[in-house]
């Protein structure tokens, strides 16, 4: 009946089990391979605490911007992410998380309306109108210019 089961006849059964932990172990007969099995797996890389770029949005719009938001939205930006184009011309214009640029903001703020962003054009023209000195004004249109 035992050698039916799968059980040879003289082999002692080993009982075995995971507790609420997640810990494995081996209730009767530990033997060498029972007490490997006993070993704590590694643990767990820690979660990944990167932002997001919607998540750094929500940081500038709080002004609560970590170097990590800023990081990652500069990354973003330079790939061409609309919404990280936009986000980084706020921060410049504003000077959230870094020193204000208004020529910075102005170059992007373009950048990120030939990304299709609604409104991008208009803050580019007020931002050419009201925060651009005459030599920033000259300077952007010569940019402009040589593209």
């Amino acid at each position: 009946m035992l050698v039916a089961l799968g059980m040879a006849p003289g082999a002692p059964a080993r009982a075995q089990f995971y507790d609420l932990d997640g810990t494995y172990h081996c209730v009767t007969a530990p033997d060498a391979a029972c007490k490997k099995a006993e070993n704590p797996p590694p643990p767990l890389p820690p979660p990944d605490t990167t932002p997001t770029v919607e998540e750094a949005i929500g940081h500038i719009r709080a002004q609560t911007v970590t170097a990590a938001d800023i990081a990652l939205i500069e990354e973003r930006a330079a790939a061409k992410d609309p919404r990280a184009v936009e986000a980084l011309a706020w921060c410049e214009l504003n000077g959230i998380g870094m020193k204000a640029d208004p020529v910075a903001a102005y170059l992007h703020y373009g950048e990120a309306a030939r990304l299709g962003i609604p409104g991008a054009q208009s803050n580019q023209a007020a931002i050419f109108e009201t925060r651009l000195t005459q030599e920033q004004r000259q300077l952007v249109l010569m940019r402009e210019q040589s593209r």
